[in-house]
């Protein structure tokens, strides 16, 4: 027990008005939840437009592509397991009392993802696109990324990020990855590197502007 434990504060002394002053106004803070009940209802929210357009895409034609690629079967791996990875790393980072190195947890799956889209595009088959086929891939990413960074943001605002802008851009990634990984669903040509970088530029954009929202929505509130 330390020392001022011992002593007993007098009612009306300053010291105890001191206290009662601190003390004064004081809300209870709200639980911020399980982590894993956020990540998997945002992984849930997600796979639900996901498993829709599913429904009415060409499953049979992406599953021969796939067949006769290994590359873009790593690719997929590798956006489906960063945008879960990235989800996790997001809402963990808002949590001041984890190990900030969870913000590593994407980092092999990214690397997978990016070596493996390099590797497909790089390939003899994988003739430019035109412009406006590229476009309209970083457009479906930047379509659903953008809500889906939204709802994942959402979600983190109960916690106490001291890193804000790091919980902001993971958030932005994991929604890119996502959006990407349905995209895969409707793309009907192989990947070329002009639209390789289109999608990169797509995910950059979305990671960019989560980090930004990130630093308004997520700062820590003293």
């Amino acid at each position: 027990m330390a020392l001022w434990d011992k002593v007993p504060i007098a009612s009306g002394s300053p010291h105890a008005r001191l206290i009662d002053r601190l003390a004064r106004g004081l809300l209870p803070v709200p639980s911020f939840g399980s982590p894993v009940r956020r990540i998997l209802g945002w992984l849930l929210v997600v796979g639900l437009p996901g498993a829709g357009l599913a429904a009415v895409a060409d499953l049979r034609g992406t599953l021969a592509r796939h067949a006769v690629d290994p590359a873009l079967v790593l690719a997929a791996v590798g956006s489906i397991a960063t945008a879960v990875a990235a989800a996790a790393a997001a809402v963990l980072a808002t949590l001041p009392d984890r190990d900030p190195r969870w913000a590593l947890l994407p980092l092999p799956s990214l690397a997978l993802w990016i070596g493996a889209s390099v590797s497909g595009a790089g390939m003899d088959h994988g003739v430019p696109i035109s412009l406006s086929e590229a476009c309209a891939c970083v457009g479906f990413i930047l379509g659903f990324g953008i809500p889906f960074a939204l709802l994942l943001a959402a979600s983190m605002k109960g916690g106490y990020a001291l890193h804000p802008s790091l919980s902001g851009g993971l958030a932005g990634l994991a929604a890119a990855s996502a959006a990407a990984s349905i995209l895969g669903l409707f793309h009907p040509f192989a990947m070329a590197l002009n639209d390789l970088a289109l999608h990169a530029l797509a995910v950059a954009l979305l990671s960019g502007a989560g980090a930004g929202l990130g630093r308004r929505l997520l700062r820590a509130k003293p």
